[in-house]
């Protein structure tokens, strides 16, 4: 059978190949000639309607992901740069994403580490966590709407079937029975007002597979499997993989709960969990008891003005790491929210071989990136042994309102300071 014929161009962009099918239409990867880009463009299978409703049903139907996504700007989140009808059919061009969706690494022969699992999940929250403040639920939440980039990171996709609410506090009005079948939420079978909840749960039906390999709830037909959803308890994740961590395997079950008042309220709150959790599957903290730490963090200027009950909130939401000496601590291109603290030891900032600055005790790094979820535009290495504190943006953001506002403080004063070296270097490059 002959391959269907590739366009050579929609819009202004050229087709360079097909990348997938789905049910409304085919996937082409594409050049941007204008600004020198790769895109993904959605295009319709078929001729739209000729009848003026039935093409403005039809449009909106299709449309629907462009309103949707077309709002939210989030580095886990697939971009909507555009969306036009030719020729009688409608393109939506998106975000390219290198990479292959979370249901590649569903099977035993290809699970990812625990704590790439636990990475991959926390960025889908932070991401849904984003498009629920801005008023925008996925109600699609699965494997295949998940992508994960050549560089391991998440990106959400797919927001055909959202629903965008006027405010953050409004629910949607419950109207069409949609989502697909193992990863709908109880609320979703009932055919309820949907909230940012039914999006996590979805989230943990995805978790729950990339750990173990097995959906959650699953049987013969479709209507056992909602029976499933809907009245009998997920089993335990250790029955399919003994090896699964406590602290994953309970977050799981959180998210996997039936009613609304045990499962996470929001995105940010599973995100804080994961966070904690993702330090502890990666690096083994030093036996260091609560009284050293807390002398340890009273002599660094960083802390200076913090109050003994702030700075117990601080050891509660820190984890403290060792780097050895020429060791890379941050790699530039990563996408993380936290930032750290110098305990012990020597760092260098580096960008293309060069070095950009050098930090030692009580200097901070990461910051910006904390603030402003951004990739890390250099690298950072240690010198020599070094002991770090790392802090998590989802987990301070829970804090107190006055160590919240400590902490912006000091960063305030780590800008105007990081502002003025730069402006110092660029002087004498000048002379």
């Amino acid at each position: 059978m002959a391959s269907p014929k590739i366009p050579r161009k929609i819009g202004r962009y050229l087709v360079t190949r097909e990348l997938g099918r789905g049910g409304m239409g085919v996937v082409y990867l594409a050049q941007d000639p204008f600004i020198d880009r790769l895109v993904a463009i959605k295009v319709t299978f078929a001729s739209s309607p000729k009848d003026p409703q039935e093409f403005e049903q039809f449009q909106q139907v299709f449309f629907n992901e462009a309103r949707a996504a077309g709002r939210l700007m989030h580095p886990h989140i697939v971009s909507v740069y555009d969306a036009a009808v030719e020729n009688d059919r409608c393109y939506l061009v998106m975000e390219y994403v290198d990479g292959a969706t979370s249901k590649e690494y569903c099977r035993e022969e290809t699970f990812l580490p625990f704590d790439r699992v636990a990475k991959i999940i926390f960025q889908c929250a932070k991401g849904l966590d984003y498009a629920h403040q801005n008023g925008v639920i996925h109600r699609d939440i699965k494997p295949g709407n998940i992508m994960i980039s050549s560089k391991g990171d998440a990106k959400i996709s797919d927001f055909g079937i959202a629903t965008v609410v006027v405010g953050t506090s409004d629910h949607p009005r419950p109207d069409s029975f949609s989502g697909s079948v193992y990863y709908m939420s109880p609320e979703q079978l009932r055919n309820e007002p949907q909230t940012p909840q039914s999006d996590l749960f979805s989230l943990g039906v995805v978790m729950y597979e990339l750990l173990t390999g097995t959906k959650p709830f699953e049987a013969d037909t479709d209507y056992a499997t909602f029976f499933k959803i809907a009245n009998v308890e997920p089993e335990p994740l250790k029955k399919h993989r003994r090896d699964v961590p406590e602290s994953l395997e309970r977050i799981v079950m959180r998210a996997l709960e039936k009613e609304l008042a045990k499962r996470y309220r929001t995105g940010l709150q599973l995100a804080s969990e994961l966070s904690t959790s993702f330090d502890q599957l990666r690096h083994l903290e030093e036996e260091i008891n609560f009284e050293e730490k807390y002398n340890a963090l009273k002599k660094l200027d960083f802390f200076k003005d913090f109050t003994s009950s702030e700075l117990a909130e601080v050891l509660n939401a820190t984890q403290w790491l060792k780097h050895e000496a020429n060791s890379t601590i941050i790699t530039e291109g990563d996408i993380e929210d936290c930032f750290y603290i110098i305990v012990a030891g020597k760092v260098i900032v580096e960008k293309r071989g060069m070095c950009l600055n050098t930090l030692r005790q009580g200097d901070c790094f990461g910051e910006m990136a904390y603030r402003g979820n951004i990739t890390r535009s250099a690298n950072v290495k240690a010198v020599r042994d070094t002991i770090l504190i790392r802090i998590n943006g989802s987990v301070i953001d829970q804090t107190s309102i006055n160590t919240q506002l400590r902490f912006h403080k000091v960063f305030s004063k780590t800008l105007i300071q990081r502002l003025t070296h730069t402006s110092n270097l660029l002087f004498k490059g000048s002379l």
